[in-house]
């Protein structure tokens, strides 16, 4: 079994992107009656390759996850794998050890790229020896590299440089943007669509940006600068990425998707409860 930041030979060669750089969040699409729109998600996807995007992540928190029957995530990674020709990560959306297990296997078995974990979401205020287990015994389960996810906002439980110690990983995607993780880790993402150019200076491998969903040209633009260490002209452009994407901040997924909306005529701008 090929661990954690191990990739084949064949997947080097059918996924070039690798894992650095943008990373887009996909939002999930719902029709008037809350299915999900299989055709708005492909045109979705579609537009963001046409955008220079090469990596995404599917049933992410701009996705939506947390409403999500199990049976509707797999569908959307499939939809996915299909129609995306780059590089995806699948974030495990399920609750409890269970069914995030089944999700890894889901990601081994039909293509993913990488996987990423939360640490468990219910209870908050977990010890740092439990964490460490479960996402071990997740980690355990996986052939592609595996990502963590640090987002106490929403866990209640922080990934901790002990935790990345702890675990196997391949890299760390960080929403609560604590730079001081980044020593601890092979690979840094900062979780913003705001503050991207430090974090990139000081070390940091790429960036998931969820406001790249509705204007991925802005920000395949930006990667392109890092990429290229042009650093007076990225830093030029961190200023046009932050001013557009503060609004969206306190907006979240339904201010994107109406934006989106915007862009894509037909994209459904519905969310599901208990989102408004």
């Amino acid at each position: 079994m090929a661990k954690a930041g191990a990739m084949t030979k064949d997947r080097i060669e059918t996924r070039p992107t690798g894992l650095s750089g943008l990373i887009v969040p996909v939002l999930t699409p719902f029709d008037a009656s809350g299915v999900i729109d299989r055709t708005a998600f492909v045109e979705h996807l579609e537009f963001l390759a046409h955008h220079g995007v090469r990596r995404i992540m599917v049933n992410g928190t701009t996705g939506e996850f947390y409403s999500l029957l199990p049976e509707e995530r797999k569908r959307l990674f499939k939809l996915a794998r299909g129609h995306f020709p780059g590089f995806i990560v699948l974030h495990v959306g399920g609750f409890g050890l269970a069914q995030n297990k089944i999700e890894v296997r889901w990601a081994n078995e039909l293509g993913a790229d990488a996987v990423a974990a939360l640490p468990p979401i219910y209870p908050a205020g977990l010890s740092e020896a439990g964490i460490i287990e479960y996402l071990q015994a997740l980690e355990a389960e996986a052939d592609v590299p595996f990502v963590l996810y640090n987002f106490p906002k929403h866990t209640g439980n922080a990934i901790t440089p002990e935790i990345l110690k702890a675990v196997p990983h391949a890299a760390l995607k960080d929403s609560a943007q604590n730079l001081e993780l980044m020593e601890h880790t092979p690979k840094y993402f900062i979780g913003s669509s705001t503050h991207i150019f430090e974090p990139i200076q000081q070390g940091g491998a790429g960036f998931v940006s969820a406001t790249a969903n509705v204007r991925p040209e802005l920000y395949t633009a930006f990667e392109m600068l890092l990429e290229a260490a042009r650093v007076e002209e990225a830093a030029i452009m961190q200023e046009e990425v932050r001013a557009y994407s503060a609004p969206f901040s306190a907006g979240g997924v339904p201010t994107l998707k109406q934006a989106l909306a915007r862009k894509l005529p037909g994209y459904p701008s519905k969310v599901r409860c208990p989102l408004r």
